[in-house]
């Protein structure tokens, strides 16, 4: 086109020239300005990697105190237990003792035994000693009451 064709160009048609520069520009620049798809998908892919990041860095902050409570319930269980071991000491020693206290009165119960079948012996020993001394009372009870009727018989005769 020569500079004079578009100086007689009637106005309308440079119009419609200038709307059609003016849209194709501005196509051209939307187009130009529209993120390309290979940016979409970076910045798709950086979005879901920071999601991603942001649910590791949460379960990792979870997992934490998870661990945190678990090393306290761990602390608490160990203190348990040694509690318990304590105690299991302080009943075996009250058990020992126990064990030792009825071994000496078993060991009395025995010596009390021992006693009472000599107190046993003794009481049927001096029983039968009783019984004969007893015995022999009478025995003496009968002489004497037949020496008394003999000196009494004695007496009346010489009277």
């Amino acid at each position: 086109m020569s500079a004079g064709h578009q100086i007689s160009m009637p106005f309308a048609e440079g119009l419609v020239a200038l709307l059609t520069a003016l849209g194709l520009g501005g196509v051209l620049t939307a187009w130009v300005q529209r993120p390309s798809r290979r940016a979409v998908n970076a910045t798709a892919s950086k979005d879901e990697a920071t999601g991603e990041a942001a649910v590791i860095t949460a379960i990792a902050s979870a997992l934490t105190g998870t661990t945190a409570s678990l090393r306290e319930e761990i602390e608490r269980m160990q203190d348990t237990l040694n509690e318990f071991r304590q105690r299991v000491a302080e009943a075996e020693a009250e058990v020992r003792a126990a064990v030792a206290r009825e071994a000496e009165q078993a060991r009395l119960v025995a010596d009390l035994r021992r006693q009472l079948e000599i107190s046993h012996t003794d009481v049927v020993r001096l029983r039968t000693e009783r019984d004969t001394a007893l015995a022999a009372a009478t025995q003496k009870e009968g002489e004497v009451r037949q020496l008394k009727a003999v000196i009494d018989a004695h007496a009346r005769a010489t009277t």
